[in-house]
């Protein structure tokens, strides 16, 4: 697309008057040959023009190895499109733009008006690694330019590195160049659980846009580059980083923060929670009575008080051979269906993990709760955090135990 003239120096094929205020016509199919060359390799290259009007340069033939000499149409078409879309948006746009020490060369090169300000637009059409695309991006970087890979396959590298996934036209189809993945919008929905989520539920989806409306976006600071905390699944496809307008990015953090400090209050406003009084009799209703009043449950008359260990051990079914074990995959799908409820969030249970001699349930990758605790392990007065822990039980004995330690606000429930 661009080519070293004898007499002009750099011309631009893209550009009405080559860049040098010349014409195509004084370089296409003139006598005797105006000697141009390739801007990389030096080696002899021609004027034509595609079947679809596309004006490049080609290399004459035993020209050594230079990226710019197998360029497929499509490339050329692709930095045709970004370079007239930077332009459109009132930016300078130069193609095959070398770094002063040539440790980086960009497809297409947007400078602001002002010219304090480059983004190198990276058509990349050819297979290429995630090493190798990592590491052009930091060269860019380290030279204070910004990049975008526009790719046209779905590459496995795509959401590492700042980039979108685009399609050319097609007719029927598509009448211009299209941003598929890459750009996105976050959006919000009501919940629909038996016990709702505070503020419902949230998930980044993929944009579908023109690429000239892109590049404009870009450019013009609408559409910014996001790092997600996680990654992010999208058109079935981990994303560590996207483009998406500012005003989305506040929102996630703004839903988030809100999120948390719901999960927070809802933690430390929660209640036990204890079977009905119906068909008790006199003593247990005083004792359950007790229990709700003061968050104590008092020793039953003529009967030794049991530490947490020995009533959780009672508590066990002894059946011969069978354990404990054989109901623990229940127990724990009840936990993880309880917290989705909850909060609208998968939660997981880390089985070959113990702590405060029960099961670990985290949430992301800090502990929500724990399945079957040792109210003598919990040691509430020096690790009073443990009291926003959801404890999780499956017998009444075990709720009442720890409900006689645990420390007003704790939320226990029981599993049924």
């Amino acid at each position: 697309m661009t080519a070293i003239h004898p007499e002009l120096g750099r011309i631009d094929a893209t550009v009405a008057d080559l860049g040098c205020d010349s014409a195509w016509a004084a370089i296409h199919r003139v006598r005797p040959r105006v000697p141009l060359a390739c801007p990389e390799c030096r080696h002899g290259v021609r004027a034509k023009v595609s079947h679809l009007g596309l004006r490049f340069f080609a290399h004459d033939p035993g020209a050594p190895t230079c990226g710019l000499a197998g360029e497929s149409m499509e490339h050329r078409l692709l930095k045709l499109e970004l370079a007239t879309a930077a332009r459109g948006a009132g930016w300078h746009a130069a193609l095959e733009v070398p770094a002063a020490d040539g440790r980086w060369r960009a497809d297409v090169m947007a400078t602001s008006p002002d010219g304090t300000l480059r983004l190198a637009w990276e058509a990349q059409l050819s297979s290429i690694t995630e090493d190798e695309v990592r590491q052009r991006t930091d060269r860019y970087a380290r030279d204070g330019v910004r990049v975008c890979w526009v790719v046209t396959q779905p590459r496995r590298w795509r959401g590492r590195v700042p980039s979108v996934l685009a399609k050319p036209p097609i007719e029927g189809q598509r009448t211009a160049w299209e941003v598929v993945e890459g750009l996105v919008r976050f959006a919000t929905e009501p919940c629909h659980h038996r016990v709702p989520c505070f503020g419902g539920h949230s998930h980044w989806q993929n944009v579908k846009a023109p690429l000239r409306d892109l590049v404009a976006w870009v450019l013009d600071r609408q559409v910014v580059p996001h790092h997600f905390v996680s990654p992010e699944l999208l058109s079935e496809h981990q994303w560590e980083q996207v483009w998406t307008a500012p005003q989305y990015v506040s929102l996630a953090a703004d839903f988030a923060k809100a999120k948390r400090r719901a999960r927070r209050k809802r933690a430390a406003a929660g209640t036990v929670r204890v079977t009905s009084l119906d068909g008790l009799g006199p003593d247990a209703i005083a004792r359950e009575v007790a229990l709700r009043m003061t968050g104590v449950l008092p020793p039953q008359r003529g009967r030794r008080v049991r530490t947490g260990a020995q009533l959780r051990t009672s508590a066990e079914p002894q059946s011969p051979g069978a354990g404990d074990s054989a109901g623990l995959p229940r127990v724990h799908a009840e936990a993880e269906s309880w917290v989705l409820e909850e909060t609208g969030e998968q939660a997981t249970v880390r089985a070959d993990q113990h702590l405060a001699g029960g099961t670990p349930v985290y949430l992301g990758d800090s502990v929500y709760g724990v399945i079957r605790p040792d109210p003598d392990q919990m040691d509430w007065h020096r690790w009073p955090g443990r009291k926003n822990w959801v404890l999780f039980v499956t017998s009444r004995d075990e709720l009442k135990c720890i409900a006689a330690a645990a420390p007003n606000g704790v939320r226990i429930i029981e599993l049924e």
